[in-house]
């Protein structure tokens, strides 16, 4: 497999390392964001490489986060239904919530950030002087959020 979630996982630990500075430093807070990004990325298209996406395909969605949230939703989670029902969509990740008691604060909104105002990632991330996005400690929490779904479903997800 080309994506691994195990990776994502590193990223998120790597973020976490900045959490201490992030209230201190503006580049320690874009660190944040930026792993944060690029953990949710990796683990969504290890998800979908294993659903049955091609690499070609993945690479082809780039760094598009509500794209691939969009690629999660065409695909389902298998013995996982009640009842008769067999299977669910795993559009169920973007209703995983990152924010309690927020409204909006599930997973879906943030990979939407882009489509809200926020700068495109990664490279209004990674430069410029003005960085607009959701608070990198929630991104953060997004991104943990993203990876345990992942790694509680990876061995039922199925392209439809």
């Amino acid at each position: 497999m080309e994506y691994s979630i195990d990776f994502g996982d590193r990223l998120i630990e790597a973020a976490d390392s900045f959490v201490s500075q992030a209230n201190q430093s503006n580049e320690s807070a874009r660190a944040i964001l930026y792993l944060s990004l690029l953990s949710s990325e990796i683990c969504l298209k290890a998800l979908l490489e294993r659903a049955g996406f091609s690499v070609r395909e993945l690479t082809n969605r780039s760094h598009d986060l509500s794209g691939l949230a969009k690629d999660i939703c065409s695909c389902e989670l298998i013995g996982t239904g009640i009842g008769n029902s067999k299977s669910f969509s795993a559009s169920r990740l973007k209703a995983q919530v990152v924010v309690p008691n927020t409204i909006n604060g599930t997973v879906g909104t943030y990979l939407n950030a882009e489509n809200l105002g926020a700068s495109k990632y990664p490279s209004e991330i990674r430069y410029g002087e003005l960085v607009k996005h959701f608070p990198p400690i929630e991104m953060l929490s997004c991104a943990k959020v993203i990876s345990k779904w992942a790694k509680e479903n990876i061995g039922r997800i199925k392209r439809k």
